[in-house]
């Protein structure tokens, strides 16, 4: 991401609609199937300028990974937990040493997903959460994938099967942001035949305040619906997967007849 982009997401990530609907949702997948426990060791990977740690933090002991010190140059603040410089590809960690993992709108970024997944479930204990997010439809690739320096968008198949040959079993995968789902696809399939001579931007737009409590509470009614299901379409992506239950029993018995 462009030192201009990160400067865009901190000036918008604390209030703008999209920024904290995605939270609501997320908050919506931890509360239904991920129990609370402060006490498990997280990982954010490419947690930015750390506004989600405050989200996780009933989930476990979270720190957080960036891959560029830009955010916190200029005496910008950082974030009130520990951040470290490291690639989601080659995490300076030890083998299952992390009980949850996460990351938001990040995998989109990384040139062989599959072995970005593969590193995340070898730093996981056995039974240990994923909690991920990336953007939908590649038919709705636009400058704002290519200011972001995006390699691709999913959908449910191929997030799918990414994850398994990561070797991470899936618990859910839903889509979400469904409100806006018409409007942006419509803004966006309406203007490519169109392209902008300037640099390529991130597609932030400016919504006054009623119109974007009106949007947050749109997204916030989706994040209730998924207590009881799925979203069926929707320009974002959520899944939760696990490192695999029967890997868990397995390390249970080594410790029992390490211990016998």
């Amino acid at each position: 991401m462009e030192k201009e982009e990160y400067d865009r997401l901190r000036r918008y990530e604390e209030k703008y609609w999209w920024h904290v609907g995605r939270r609501d949702l997320l908050a919506a997948l931890l509360r239904r199937h991920v129990e609370r426990s402060p006490v498990r060791l997280g990982l954010d990977i490419g947690c930015g300028t750390g506004s989600n740690l405050t989200l996780l933090e009933p989930y476990g002991q979270f720190f957080g990974s960036e891959i560029t010190s830009e955010l916190y140059q200029d005496g910008r603040p950082r974030p009130a937990r520990p951040v470290f410089l490291a690639r989601g590809e080659a995490l300076p960690l030890r083998d299952e040493s992390l009980g949850i993992c996460t990351f938001f709108d990040v995998l989109e970024h990384i040139d062989d997903d599959m072995g970005f997944l593969r590193e995340v479930r070898r730093v996981l204990v056995p039974g240990g959460w994923v909690l991920l997010s990336v953007p939908a439809y590649p038919f709705l690739w636009s400058e704002h994938d290519v200011s972001l320096h995006h390699k691709r968008r999913y959908v449910r198949s191929t997030l799918e099967a990414a994850l398994r040959r990561g070797g991470l079993e899936i618990v859910r995968v839903t889509y979400g942001m469904t409100t806006m789902f018409p409007l942006i696809a419509g803004y966006r399939l309406l203007t490519k035949p169109f392209p902008k001579k300037r640099p390529p931007r991130t597609s932030y737009v400016a919504a006054p305040g009623p119109m974007n409590q009106i949007l947050t509470a749109a997204i916030r009614a989706e994040a209730r619906f998924l207590e009881r299901g799925n979203l069926p379409f929707g320009t974002s992506l959520f899944c939760l997967a696990q490192k695999g239950t029967a890997e868990k029993e397995a390390a249970a018995r080594r410790q029992r007849m390490e211990r016998s």
